[in-house]
């Protein structure tokens, strides 16, 4: 079923519910006033009868009684009336060849406290007693008009609540197709979205809120697609490109060396020059199968604690040896009052790898190879701050750092190693350990990368 005609088809429901209900109660309440106001009537007529009955006199009273029974018998239809005196004795009837056996068991009914009444069919009672005068008197009657009113009132309902609800129906379906335009868009939008062209967008109505809640999240999600394929093109094209650059390098050396006679020495410097293309080629698919490993991974509650310094120690030391000429130092820029303070939870070998990348990264692009590392404390996060001497990035280099493959101007004219994924990896790193990286540029030419790791927090 299609959610316009289901939509249309509960819309209805609920009206007809409505309706119903209130035309039903409509109906009840208005028989029961009709069946109310009947018995009032038949009490006032038994009343009215009653007084005439007390004023006449004993010359021509059968006469009289003739005259009241006539007058009386007529305005209520099918009328019938029983007066009896105290001792049960019938002092009037209409008409005047009433049973008064028929009424016998409503006799018995009667009390004190209030009038009897009671319905058969169509006819109505009511049953006085009149304490002054110790008198009771029953009444009964059809009220034809009443009953042909509320008969009317029936087909009234009935003809108000088929228009009405054909009124409704129509209603439905008319807003049911209004509000399912922007969905029956949004699935066009969906069947005709694909990799290659993400860039249109679902217009926002904005008389339907919860529909155009649906589509601003479905062209935020598009936003977002579009901004990962995008990234993924742009990915592989870099990729590509910084793979291409040794291996037409290698072949360029390989081709050369097989096409001339070369000397040990010449040979030698062939041969160290495709070992740097091989390095570069090594590091950079090393580099390419951490970000592919990062991209899924999250933060483990189960990871082990493991303390910073530690960490920092341990790279210190590997760095050092592989770089003779590195010059580095480890600060505390406060004193820790706890091993607590420099606990956090987290995998060891990729917290070793993020600042591996880092060392490495002031090494090959600082001015003097020196680079400073401080440790800093605070209520609830570990810092560690890594210092390197050179040209300040500018405001466009900043905003690209992150990205992979990007090298500023000044890596750029440095031959080294280094396909510009070292800092993508650090901030893959620290994203799923809940860090943070933040570059600042400090006084005296000083470019600070400052790595902001949360606490571990121990039960």
């Amino acid at each position: 079923m299609s959610f316009k005609l289901r939509f249309a088809l509960r819309f209805t429901s609920a009206v007809a519910v409505i309706l119903l209900i209130c035309f039903v109660s409509i109906y009840f309440l208005y028989a029961n006033y009709r069946q109310q106001d009947f018995y009032s009537r038949m009490r006032s007529e038994g009343l009215e009868v009653y007084r005439l009955l007390s004023k006449l006199g004993n010359e021509d009273q059968g006469k009289s009684l003739e005259i009241i029974r006539e007058v009386h018998s007529s305005i209520i239809s099918g009328e019938e009336m029983l007066i009896l005196d105290s001792n049960r004795h019938m002092l009037f009837s209409i008409p005047e060849t009433t049973d008064s056996t028929r009424f016998s068991t409503i006799f018995q009914k009667i009390n004190i406290a209030a009038d009897h009444t009671e319905a058969s069919g169509d006819r109505q009672y009511i049953g006085l007693y009149l304490p002054l005068e110790k008198i009771q008197m029953v009444i009964s009657g059809i009220d034809e008009s009443g009953l042909k009113r509320l008969q009317n009132l029936k087909l009234i309902l009935l003809i108000v609540f088929a228009v009405a609800l054909l009124i409704s129906t129509f209603i439905s379906f008319l807003f049911s197709n209004q509000v399912s335009q922007p969905l029956l868009a949004l699935s066009k939008q969906m069947e005709t979205t694909s990799e290659v062209d993400l860039r249109k967008r679902i217009p926002e109505n904005a008389a339907f809120t919860e529909v155009n809640l649906v589509a601003r999240n479905f062209n935020a999600m598009l936003e977002r697609l579009e901004q990962t394929f995008e990234f993924q093109r742009s990915f592989v094209h870099h990729a590509s490109h910084e793979l291409r650059t040794p291996l037409a390098t290698m072949l360029s050396h390989t081709e050369s060396a097989l096409a001339n006679r070369l000397s040990e020495e010449e040979y030698r410097i062939v041969l160290g020059s495709l070992k740097q293309d091989q390095e570069r080629m090594i590091e950079l698919t090393n580099s390419l199968l951490l970000i592919s490993q990062f991209e899924q991974q999250g933060f483990d509650h189960t990871w082990p604690i493991c303390r910073v310094d530690e960490i920092l120690y341990d790279k210190i030391s590997i760095n050092v040896k592989m770089f003779p000429d590195l010059g580095i130092s480890l600060v505390f820029l406060n004193t820790p009052s706890s091993d607590d303070d420099l606990s956090i939870r987290g995998n060891e070998a990729l917290l070793k790898s993020m600042f591996s990348n880092l060392i490495r990264n002031g090494y090959y692009y600082s001015t003097n190879k020196k680079v400073e590392i401080l440790l800093e404390i605070t209520e609830n996060k570990v810092l560690v701050h890594v210092d390197t001497r050179g040209e300040h990035l500018n405001e466009t280099e900043r905003e690209k750092i992150m990205m992979p493959f990007f090298r500023g101007e000044y890596a750029r004219q440095k031959k080294t190693t280094g396909a510009g994924l070292g800092l993508t990896i650090v901030q893959r790193i620290l994203n799923m350990h809940k860090g943070s990286l933040v570059y600042s540029p400090m006084p005296n030419q000083v470019n600070r990368f400052t790595v902001i790791l949360p606490k571990a927090i121990t039960v």
